[in-house]
């Protein structure tokens, strides 16, 4: 059978060797408390042009954690022997109805969902470890996915969806021209001392190229305020740059106007942006350019629980709190709770 260019892209997912914390055989996720365990789907599907395409979803302005930023269905552990495959499962059935149970799927709606490969653990500006778990969804019947599946948002967690192809994220590790994104914006900043990156991609809110059973989603985002500016991710990060690359509109609500057109828009930026960003590389690069990249954060969350103390219950600590608050001028950084010679090494790692 000939191998198509789409199994040879879910291949380098597939072969991807995660590398965990020290070395170790297993992700520092399952060292920490429950509280600090979160998983995300990334649910990838072939759109019409053949394309890979990756889910989103633009989170409740209602929330108190990240309010109206797009996303990835996915949340918190709700018990120590819950997966993160269970978790990351949980959630999206919650969030958008999508069935946590494959041979439910295929039976009543022709759909199989493969899981492919889980990421290292990445770090969230609230200090939980994020584990991101990739699969892929094909369809036996598209059209027949569209009268069935019936998907609905939860109101209380998410009020749109959306996709994009997943090759726009490349950016910056390619110059190559955008698919769908209208901008595409990358800085190298520091947060606490330690390189970070970050990262916005904005998508058309009206899409043509929008999968048939997504654009059949009621979407709710109507119904609450795009203008108003909620809490952000990164927002003290980014003063280092607004002033410079006009970033001062990050961190608003995930789908807003475009300062300059007026169009509806969906900013994909943070965490979302960064893990999107690692595994396009994981995908498209050739392998003698993906050799010395640092996928997620398994080395510093490491570092953070076992040299500074931290991560380690459910509420944050003083340093943690500190540490969310911190900007660029903040006096207060990682090199505060590490040895100097592991904060020295983490600077390494992620340069």
């Amino acid at each position: 059978m000939m191998m198509t260019s789409e199994d040879r892209l879910l291949g380098n997912i597939k072969k991807y060797a995660a590398r965990n914390y020290q070395n170790e055989a297993h992700s520092i996720w399952h060292r920490l408390p429950i509280a600090r365990r979160s998983a995300v789907f990334i649910l990838l599907f072939l759109g019409s042009a053949g394309e890979l395409r990756v889910v989103l979803t633009k989170r409740s302005s209602k929330l108190r954690n990240f309010p109206g930023h797009v996303s990835f269905p996915g949340g918190k552990a709700d018990d120590g022997l819950e997966s993160e495959w269970q978790v990351s499962r949980r959630e999206m059935e919650e969030e958008i109805g999508l069935d946590s149970n494959n041979e439910t799927l295929l039976k009543n709606h022709g759909i199989s969902i493969e899981h492919i490969n889980a990421l290292p653990c990445f770090l969230s500006r609230t200090f939980s470890a994020v584990r991101p778990c990739v699969g892929f969804m094909r369809f036996s019947n598209e059209n027949e996915v569209l009268s069935s599946l019936k998907l609905k948002l939860n109101p209380g967690e998410s009020s749109s969806i959306f996709s994009c192809p997943l090759r726009d994220f490349l950016y910056p590790a390619t110059k190559e021209p955008a698919r769908e994104a209208l901008e595409r914006v990358s800085h190298r900043i520091k947060w606490g001392g330690i390189p970070w990156s970050l990262r916005s991609y904005t998508f058309p809110y009206l899409n043509e190229n929008e999968a048939s059973w997504l654009n059949a989603i009621q979407d709710t985002s109507a119904t609450e305020s795009e203008t108003s500016e909620s809490e952000t991710e990164d927002s003290s990060v980014s003063e280092k740059v607004s002033k410079k690359n006009k970033l001062s509109s990050w961190g608003r609500l995930g789908s807003r106007r475009d300062s300059e057109t007026s169009e509806k828009i969906y900013d994909v930026w943070g965490l979302t942006a960064n893990i999107l960003h690692e595994l396009a590389c994981i995908v498209y690069l050739p392998e003698n350019q993906k050799l010395n990249t640092e996928i997620g954060e398994e080395e510093l969350i490491y570092s953070i629980w076992k040299f500074g103390n931290q991560m380690r219950q459910k509420d944050r600590s003083p340093e943690e709190v500190k540490l969310i608050n911190s900007n660029a001028s903040s006096d207060f950084g990682f090199g505060d709770i590490l040895p100097r010679s592991e904060f020295l090494r983490l600077k390494q790692v992620y340069k």
